[in-house]
């Protein structure tokens, strides 16, 4: 946990939000209308819907990037911006100079940043930063140059700054994207075990991913409703992302003309 967190009260929710609205462009685009939600402490909940629905403005609310024109947004307990210390956030995209020679390592301490009063790393940061690259079974990498390793070996090391915070919520956007399918099986395992001891919200548009791993489903279209996964089906897959929608594997155990139909589990 977090220094100067206060402790968890496990029955409280993690992120409660209540009939909130939010628009883009002093309310001439609204993103999100009459939006309630609640995740509870080591919950698993993936946000998938079409482009454009919401997915990624709610993550940012979460995190109080964004402030909701209308309604409640609570993240354990308190206004998103005064918890930001305690959330890990993995962004799609790692924005980075390529030439600029920052190590693995150095990637991972920027978790620390904020933590430490004198605005300096200290012995316990770099153990935590450590710590979070043995997590991410990634340490013997702890020196290679960001630039230098694979997209699926980045985004283990994005996750592994958020664990070095000591996040005690996990929120990923489209952590699948770029990246292989081993580097994906790995990610769900990893996922799987993160999840014993924090709450997990990812952004998401592979709905095989979020048959996989997660316990519910938040489908987000301008309003959200949530489902057990084991409820997900292709009528409520049609009326979220509009139309006909072609559904494929994401499991990678058939191929060509093995996979029967009624095994689709994606789009």
């Amino acid at each position: 946990m977090s220094e100067g967190s206060s402790a968890i009260n496990a029955s409280d929710p993690a992120i409660v939000v209540r009939d909130l609205d939010f628009a883009y462009n002093h309310k001439q685009l609204t993103v999100l209308d009459k939006v309630n939600l609640k995740i509870n402490h080591l919950d698993s909940i993936c946000l998938v819907g079409p482009n454009g629905g919401g997915k990624t403005t709610l993550l940012k609310l979460i995190l109080g990037l964004l402030t909701p024109q209308q309604g409640e947004l609570r993240v354990l307990g308190h206004p998103p911006a005064d918890v930001r210390l305690r959330l890990g956030y993995v962004p799609q995209y790692a924005y980075y100079d390529p030439l600029f020679p920052v190590t693995v390592l150095d990637v991972v301490l920027m978790g620390r940043l904020g933590l430490q009063p004198l605005g300096w790393y200290r012995d316990a940061d770099r153990r935590a930063a450590e710590k979070a690259l043995a997590q991410m079974k990634m340490e013997h990498l702890a020196a290679r140059r960001f630039a230098d390793i694979s997209g699926g070996q980045r985004q283990r090391v994005l996750i592994a700054r958020a664990l070095a915070s000591d996040a005690e919520i996990l929120l990923l956007d489209e952590p699948t994207a770029n990246i292989d399918i081993q580097s994906e099986q790995s990610l769900f395992a990893l996922l799987k075990e993160l999840n014993r001891t924090r709450t997990i919200v990812v952004v998401t548009h592979d709905i095989g991913f979020a048959s996989s791993f997660f316990q519910r489903v938040a489908c987000v279209n301008r309003q959200v409703a949530t489902h057990p996964v084991a409820e997900l089906n292709g009528r409520m897959i049609q009326e979220l992302y509009g139309g006909e929608v072609s559904m494929i594997r994401h499991d990678h155990n058939c191929a060509g003309q093995h996979c029967r139909p009624g095994e689709n589990r994606g789009v």
